[in-house]
């Protein structure tokens, strides 16, 4: 019997944590799809734009790396669940205990497959310059996403202005590479003029 082989059965397994990784939706419409979008979406998307731009604008990086982070950076949430970025406090103040434990159950279930829990991990940790890069480019994408699909009626819907956008986008700075779309994405939402106004909206 060759034993270097992985099962079907665990092949199966891995499978089964892609689908699981498909059930979890995040809070956005998955562009003009008329659905929400899932971490399956999402971490291929993440993984074709940071593709894109690494080579133009972060030529340095490791691609492998960058791959990697991208694909895994979300495993956690088939357990801890998806958090939106203006969640209640008590939501976001656990989050990192959610997260932690998560990690800790994908290490226990996986350990034919530390190397993927690890990039799952380092992306947690930001531990190198590809994982921040990763970091970066994952909290500006949804926001074109969101322009895409319902655009005004999510802003308005949850209230989100423009000035919170400057306030709470500013993981985007974490990575020196992709810093400069910090302001080049808030002049594109401002350009389109969806965000929610207070004082515009009809009674």
């Amino acid at each position: 019997m060759d034993n270097s082989h992985p099962s079907i059965d665990r092949l199966a397994d891995l499978q089964q944590l892609i689908i699981n990784l498909s059930k979890v939706e995040r809070v956005m419409q998955f562009g003009d799809t008329g659905r929400k979008e899932n971490d399956v979406d999402h971490s291929y998307g993440l993984a074709l734009i940071c593709w894109y731009l690494a080579p133009k604008i972060a030529p340095e990086l490791s691609l492998e790396k960058i791959f990697k982070y991208a694909i895994a950076h979300d495993l956690v949430e088939i357990q801890a669940g998806d958090t939106f970025v203006f969640a209640d406090s008590k939501e976001i103040d656990n989050k990192a205990d959610r997260e932690a434990a998560a990690i800790k159950q994908l290490y226990k279930d996986w350990p034919d497959f530390i190397e993927m829990v690890d990039a799952t991990k380092g992306y947690d940790d930001k531990i190198d310059e590809e994982a921040k890069f990763v970091k970066a480019v994952d909290k500006f994408i949804p926001l074109i996403i969101i322009d895409q699909g319902e655009g005004s009626e999510f802003w308005n819907r949850h209230k989100i202005t423009l000035d919170m956008m400057r306030k709470n986008k500013v993981t985007i700075k974490v990575s020196d590479h992709v810093a400069p779309y910090y302001d080049k994405i808030l002049d594109w939402l401002d350009e389109r003029n969806n965000m929610y106004v207070p004082n515009q909206q009809s009674v």
